[in-house]
């Protein structure tokens, strides 16, 4: 439906260009040259609010994007996301081994990973469609000592 508002929207506006050119093709030049100033000057009314507009929105829509995701990955070992941390934060430990490396997401067992602290894109975090070996482990705004080990 959206795509079908789009086209009609579009088609409307070549409709008008086209019909405002035939109007100004017909006309005197300086009766041309007034209405040509007058479709410019309005042009310019509206597009400076839908600037600002489009100014605005793109900036609602990139102040959420201070979170994490990982989506459609194939992940070897687990997957860790920390955020906000302003203390100590420790996952593992520094002498554990790497993980084994995961099989491709077709040799796998089960669904892919769906797990997900906020997926609104809101500035949380994520993990969505991914095939993962190890565990997924999130923490959010850690304000003091965090210690996950294995």
């Amino acid at each position: 439906m959206r795509r079908t508002v789009v086209w009609a929207g579009l088609l409307a506006v070549g409709v008008g260009m086209v019909g405002l050119g035939v109007f100004l093709g017909v006309t005197r030049l300086d009766d041309a040259d007034k209405w040509g100033s007058v479709v410019a000057a309005t042009v310019a009314v509206l597009g400076l609010p839908l600037t600002a507009y489009g100014v605005l929105l793109a900036r609602r829509q990139s102040s959420g994007t201070g979170g994490q995701s990982v989506s459609g990955s194939v992940v070897g070992g687990g997957v860790a996301q920390v955020r906000g941390v302003r203390g100590n934060v420790r996952i593992g430990t520094s002498a554990s081994p790497a993980p084994a490396a995961a099989d491709p997401p077709a040799a796998a067992a089960g669904p892919p990973t769906s797990g997900a602290t906020d997926q609104g894109g809101s500035g949380g975090q994520s993990v969505t469609g991914s095939w993962t070996a190890g565990g997924v482990r999130q923490v959010d705004d850690v304000g003091g000592d965090v210690d996950v080990d294995r």
